[in-house]
């Protein structure tokens, strides 16, 4: 039984150039309008992803920062360590200099920091290797600098907590291997033909297309399923 959708957002309902597909919000408010609450999990900022999910339709809770924050209804839970990304940060801006781009939303984060993916991520991984208990992950938007303990499944049992819903209730969907340890959590994992292979392996469900229209068509497959039940 069906009774949480968890979704990344960007290259899930979304493209490469951020723009959302309007198949893909016609889907959420679909599952929304069937009882089924749609929970965004992100390497996003808090406030993008409340943004995004109020005008959306979203009524779960969200899970930002690939796992890092979880917030339903003012009530919000930071599950990684504080500051720690910013040492690391600090470190590759006094090495690299101006290679180093932050993400705009940075200021607005309380664990795990974006930067560009202006420099090869061997670097960034070599600098990263100097601090205890730090990794990086490739969204393939951005380099993500967080606590080693952090992750999407994580943040997504976190969530599921609020909604008293077991994780095998849930469908999650994604396609970067910053998705992957939130399907591993899921009942039912579906991914985006666009996805990275190592998610289609582990995948119940891999869509033939892309985007927003792959996430739309595993809404169809969803909802079908539940109807024929």
């Amino acid at each position: 039984m069906i009774r949480a959708v968890a979704t990344d957002v960007d290259g899930t309902i979304t493209n490469y150039r951020d723009e959302l597909y309007l198949e893909a919000i016609i889907a959420i408010r679909k599952l929304e309008r069937e009882g089924i609450p749609v929970i965004l999990c992100s390497g996003n900022a808090l406030c993008v992803l409340k943004g995004l999910a109020r005008y959306i339709g979203c009524t779960g809770p969200t899970v930002s920062e690939n796992g890092a924050v979880v917030e339903y209804k003012a009530n919000m839970r930071i599950l990684g360590r504080r500051g720690i990304a910013r040492q690391v940060v600090d470190e590759l801006k006094r090495i690299y200099g101006q290679n180093i781009v932050e993400s705009w939303s940075n200021r607005f984060r309380f664990v795990d920091l974006a930067i560009r993916r202006t420099i090869d991520i061997g670097k960034v991984q070599e600098v990263v290797s100097k601090f205890e208990g730090v990794k990086v992950i490739d969204s393939n938007f951005a380099y993500h600098i967080t606590d080693r303990n952090v992750d999407k499944g994580k943040g997504l049992i976190r969530a599921l907590k609020f909604l008293g819903i077991e994780p095998e209730e849930v469908t999650g969907i994604g396609d970067s291997i910053t998705d992957l340890e939130m399907l591993g959590v899921c009942g039912y994992k579906a991914v985006v033909a666009n996805a990275d292979p190592r998610l289609k392996e582990a995948a119940d469900f891999v869509s033939d297309k892309e985007f927003g229209l792959g996430f739309a068509d595993i809404v169809e497959r969803l909802l079908s399923m539940k109807r024929s039940k």
